[in-house]
C-alpha cells in the first residue's frame, strides 16, 4: 500500500487544511483464548472506515467542516463464544455491516462556539480516554457504565443516533452539551443505520466540563440522563425507572525525558443500578510513549451494582461482584502505514460469573492508516 496524494493546491499555505480529505483505516485483531474463560479459541476481527472531510469554504462557511464515515465491520462475537466477559476484550468487536457510521456538519458560532449536528458518535466528543485510546478493551474507549446504557447503547460503536450539541473551548476551559435520540441504530435490524430527529424516541441528555492542566492534561466531569424510563433489572421488581449517572476522569504526563513521557489517567463512573447493571466502574493506567512505539499497562473494573447481582444470579445460578480486566499491550509503527501492537489480557470472574475460569487472552493488532492531509 502506498500513501495517496494530497489533494491540496500548491497556493495554499502549509498549514491551511485541504478542501477535501480523504481517509481509509483497517484495524484487525487476531485474538485467542489460551486459558479459561468460556473455552479456548482464536478469532479474527476487523473494521475498515472509509473517511471525507470538507472543509467549509468548499461550501462558503469559513471555519466549518462536513464529515462522513462509512464503516465496515466482519464479526465474531468473540468475547460472547469463547471469553464471557461483560467489558468486551476487543474495541472493534460488532456484528457484520457496512453502513453509514457518521455524518455531520459542524459550523463555528463566534470564537468559542461550535455547533454539531448529524449523526455523531458520542465517544468523540464525551467521555474521551486519550491516555486509554491505544489499549484494546473497550472499557478504554467509554467507561461500560455509560456504554452499558440505553436500547442499543448511547450512539456509540457500532451503532451511532443522531444528535445536535454546542461545544464551547478556550484556553483553559471546555464545555459541551448534547441531545442524542435515546434509540441509537434500528430495534428491528442492528446491522442498519437510522436517521431520526434527536428525540424522536426519547433523549438522552449529556453534558461535560473539562479543565486543561499543564503538561497536555485535564480533568472532566459528565452527567447523562435518558428521558425515557426503562425496565427495572431486578427479576423480583417490576415497573420501570430513569437510566442517569455522571462520570469523572484525570490524565496527563507524569514524566517526560527527551521525546519519551510517560502518561497516567484514572476514570471514575457511576449508573442507576435499578436499571443498568453496572453500577460503579473504576479504570486507568498508564502508558510509555516514544516517537518510535508505546507500551501501557491498564486496569478495568466493572462492579455490579445489587439489582445486577440478583438478575445475574437468576440467571447464571452464581455471581460475583465484579469483573476485573488487566491489560498489558505494545505498539510500534512498522511503516507510515502500518502499526503491529501485541496485547495480553488478563480477565477477573469473566461476567460476574463465579463458576467461569478467569480468562488469559493473547493476541496480536493490526492498524492500517491511508489519508490525503
Amino acid at each position: 500500500m502506498a500513501a495517496a496524494s494530497c489533494l491540496a493546491s500548491p497556493a495554499h499555505a502549509e498549514d491551511e487544511r485541504a478542501p477535501v480529505e480523504l481517509g481509509a483505516t483497517y484495524v484487525t485483531d487476531v485474538l485467542s483464548v489460551v486459558d479459561g474463560g468460556i473455552r479456548r479459541g482464536t478469532a479474527w476481527l476487523g473494521r475498515g472506515d472509509v473517511t471525507v472531510s470538507v472543509d467549509g469554504r468548499v461550501f462558503g462557511i469559513d471555519g466549518a467542516e462536513f464529515f462522513v464515515d462509512v464503516m465496515g465491520v466482519n464479526p465474531p462475537d468473540f468475547s460472547g463464544r469463547y471469553v464471557g466477559d461483560a467489558q468486551t476484550v476487543s474495541n472493534v468487536q460488532a456484528n457484520s455491516a457496512i453502513r453509514p457510521y457518521e455524518a455531520w456538519l459542524a459550523v463555528p458560532l463566534g470564537k468559542s462556539f461550535t455547533v454539531k449536528a448529524g449523526l455523531i458518535d458520542l465517544n468523540t466528543e464525551f467521555d474521551v480516554q486519550d491516555v486509554g485510546r491505544t489499549f484494546l478493551n473497550s472499557s478504554f474507549g467509554i467507561g461500560p457504565d455509560f456504554s452499558q446504557t440505553g436500547v442499543n447503547g448511547p450512539s456509540i460503536f457500532p451503532a451511532p443516533a443522531t444528535a445536535a450539541l454546542l461545544r464551547y473551548e478556550d484556553d483553559d476551559w471546555a464545555a459541551r452539551v448534547g441531545i442524542f435520540d435515546a434509540v441509537a441504530g434500528s430495534l428491528s435490524n442492528p446491522r442498519r443505520t437510522v436517521f431520526r430527529i434527536p428525540g424522536q424516541r426519547g433523549a438522552l441528555l449529556v453534558g461535560e466540563v473539562e479543565r486543561k492542566l499543564p503538561g497536555d492534561g485535564e480533568i472532566q466531569l459528565g452527567l447523562w440522563h435518558y428521558t425515557t424510563h426503562f425496565d427495572l433489572i431486578d427479576p423480583a421488581a417490576t415497573g420501570k425507572a430513569t437510566s442517569q449517572g455522571g462520570y469523572a476522569l484525570v490524565e496527563g504526563t507524569l514524566a517526560k525525558r527527551d521525546k519519551a513521557a510517560l502518561l497516567g489517567w484514572a476514570r471514575i463512573g457511576v449508573a442507576s443500578d435499578r436499571t443498568n447493571p453496572i453500577g460503579l466502574y473504576l479504570g486507568g493506567g498508564a502508558a510509555w510513549r516514544t516517537d518510535k512505539h508505546e507500551i501501557g499497562l491498564a486496569v478495568a473494573h466493572a462492579q455490579l451494582g445489587t439489582p445486577g447481582r440478583r438478575a445475574t444470579l437468576a440467571a447464571e445460578g452464581g455471581t460475583d461482584r465484579a469483573e476485573t480486566t488487566i491489560e498489558l499491550t505494545y505498539a510500534r509503527p512498522v511503516t507510515s502505514w502500518l502499526t503491529v501492537q501485541p496485547d495480553l489480557q488478563y480477565v477477573i470472574n469473566p461476567g460476574w460469573v463465579s463458576s467461569r475460569d478467569d480468562a488469559l487472552v493473547a493476541g496480536v493488532r493490526f492498524s492500517f492508516s491511508l489519508s490525503t492531509d
